[in-house]
């Protein structure tokens, strides 16, 4: 759990049960509960092609503060971001709260993650790409791509002193 704790991965999912596993030659595994909620992460550092995923299931009115958390912890340099909901479900949002809404409402053609610390930079990804079906009669399933913005990246991969991963995460 040092690991966990050290990473900054136990603040994604406070006051959650942990099951972490780190492996050998690299490679991190974690599975958390939190009353009816769960989170996984998957992280495969590998020289030019490394991989982090994190899922939950975790109801919130709004994922905000929930992917600018994740975000920081990873520093990608571009994600894709999947959501499954029921209509109700997305219903139930804050009308700024689903960052793949694609009406007027919610216009998210970019995140900006804030930076974790006073004094620190913020970080600012553009969605390049953006889908969404229906599954099922009531179930949708979208999904947007986002990369860092070009010109906060200088030619050793480094912004704002913040070295940024080449991972893609879902």
């Amino acid at each position: 759990f040092e690991q966990t704790r050290a990473a900054g991965i136990d603040a994604l999912c406070p006051g959650a049960l942990f099951d972490p596993r780190a492996f050998e030659p690299c490679g991190y595994s974690m599975n958390a509960i939190l009353y009816k909620s769960y989170y996984t992460m998957h992280i495969t550092p590998e020289e030019g092609s490394s991989y982090a995923s994190f899922e939950t299931n975790q109801k919130l009115a709004s994922y905000t503060s929930l992917i600018n958390n994740v975000v920081r912890s990873f520093k990608p340099r571009r994600f894709v971001m999947t959501l499954m909901a029921d209509e109700g479900g997305l219903k139930e949002m804050k009308p700024n709260g689903n960052p793949l809404a694609s009406d007027n409402s919610c216009p998210f053609t970019k995140i900006v993650i804030p930076p974790k610390f006073k004094g620190g930079k913020e970080s600012t990804y553009k969605r390049t790409n953006l889908a969404s079906v229906k599954v099922e009669d009531d179930c949708c399933c979208m999904m947007g791509n986002w990369t860092i913005a070009e010109d906060l990246v200088d030619d050793n991969n480094d912004t704002q002193g913040m070295r940024y991963r080449g991972m893609s995460f879902a």
